[in-house]
């Protein structure tokens, strides 16, 4: 038998020194690490995050575009140059030109030249450059709306990264302090078995106890390895860079200030998503007014001057250098326009209503999106209050069934038990206050205020 806890103990002791290696190298290097708050994590992220640049991007683009459609109110100037050779010309008699191939060449200059200067102004086109304007202008604002969303997804996933990690680096905490205690008890526990007080199997029941511990310090480990790396990502900064979060988990401002139909007033202000719905029935009540530019007249004044050689308005051509200008007004009107275009204007129609059905959709979405963050916020913040009594609990019941097992009243498995209980609510009161935040950030996003 006790070559049998002789084996056991050989067993427990390599399983001790695999897991202290484990732990070593997954131990984070505190040379380089970087005290990082979250509003600074958010600043990096704004800055250098790629979707967040993509976006960005966009605005500036769709801003041009605007430029260009206003370019099209200036007129338009065209300069022109040509020179054609060209080949003998030879006239035939009426009806007789197939009989008779030997006809006169009538010889004229066989090189022409032209340079002219001519311009264009569009004095009124029924609506339709002004209508593309403030298409382009509307399409700005949507991406500039939409970059607000980009950041504000963003904050929430920087957000929801470094809790983790905030969460993790506690847990750690905890669990170091753990192992400590586990360690003291596990020397208490062998000087009893030396002397003969409890038994062997107390002794290897300890070890386990301690090697579980320093297991779940490797895991944890390593999900904050991972969490820095999400974190790094999401900033756009280098994904080696090792993070210390500054801040408490739940900030002290996370508190409900207002009832759900207050928030909901407010999300219905300033929540980017309802911005962008407005913008997008906005852009087809533009479209459905661009179909009707086709049945306006479009009155345009033209000009131009232009040189060539040789006159080719009389004939024969003569070999001489003429001039001429002209400037004037051109007014069109399509017949058939509004012929054409009844399926297209009907397709407006259709789509105007299909938008604003869907401006009333985001509408209750965003209902939704406020009540299950106020509803959750409320429900974390009562997990916290329980999870407070059961860290008061599990202490004093730690502390009651320590004291009786030393004094050989309680077994050792109530003991650890008791142990595992009072880690686990220390952990379920840290898990609590980080659902909290992030309840907390989801309900701001939905307000429109993160």
């Amino acid at each position: 038998m006790e070559m049998i806890y002789q084996s056991r103990a050989w067993i427990l002791a390599i399983t001790i020194l695999t897991v202290a290696s484990y732990q070593a190298q997954a131990q984070p290097n505190t040379q380089a690490q970087l005290v990082l708050t979250l509003d600074k994590a958010w600043q990096q992220a704004e800055t250098y995050n790629k979707e967040v640049q993509l976006q960005r991007q966009q605005v500036v683009i769709s801003q041009e575009l605007v430029k260009d459609r206003q370019t099209e109110r200036l007129p338009r100037v065209v300069t022109r140059g040509e020179y054609t050779y060209l080949g003998a010309l030879y006239g035939y008699e009426p009806k007789k030109w197939l009989k008779n191939p030997e006809s006169v060449a009538v010889p004229p200059s066989p090189h022409v030249y032209s340079a002219a200067l001519s311009t264009e102004w569009d004095l009124y086109t029924g609506g339709r450059i002004k209508n593309q304007i403030e298409t382009q202008a509307v399409n700005a604002e949507l991406e500039g709306q939409r970059l607000n969303l980009t950041r504000a997804d963003i904050r929430v996933r920087v957000a929801q990264v470094y809790l983790d990690l905030k969460r993790n680096t506690v847990y750690r905490g905890l669990t170091e302090s753990n192992i400590k205690e586990s360690e003291r008890r596990l020397r208490q526990i062998q000087s009893l078995y030396k002397n003969g007080v409890v038994l062997r199997s107390d002794v290897l029941r300890a070890e386990l106890q301690t090697s579980r511990q320093q297991l779940l310090l490797t895991e944890i480990n390593n999900n904050i390895i991972l969490a820095n790396q999400r974190l790094n990502i999401l900033m756009g900064v280098p994904e080696d860079q090792l993070n210390v979060p500054a801040e408490e988990i739940l900030p002290a401002t996370a508190m409900l200030t207002g009832s759900y139909e207050d928030y909901l007033r407010q999300a219905q202000g300033q929540a980017p998503e309802l911005r962008v719905a407005g913008l997008q029935t906005r852009l087809s009540q533009l479209r459905l007014e661009s179909t009707e530019v086709i049945r306006r007249p479009q009155v345009g004044m033209f000009a131009g001057y232009s040189y060539n050689f040789p006159n080719r308005l009389t004939f024969p051509f003569v070999p001489q250098v003429y001039s001429f200008g002209e400037v004037g007004v051109r007014v069109s009107y399509n017949i058939t326009g509004r012929y054409y275009d009844r399926h297209a204007e009907r397709a407006a129609e259709l789509g105007l209503e299909r938008q604003k059905l869907a401006e009333e959709h985001v509408l209750d979405q965003k209902r939704e999106e406020v009540k299950t963050a106020y509803v959750h916020f409320q429900e974390t913040l009562e997990r916290i209050r329980v999870a407070e009594q059961n860290i008061q609990q599990a202490s004093e019941n730690y502390r009651i069934v320590n004291s009786t097992y030393f004094n050989q009243l309680a077994l050792l498995t109530d003991l650890l038990d008791a142990d595992n209980q009072l880690l686990q609510s220390r952990f379920d009161l840290v898990s609590a206050q980080a659902q909290a935040a992030t309840q907390y950030y989801q309900l701001q996003k939905a307000l429109g205020t993160l």
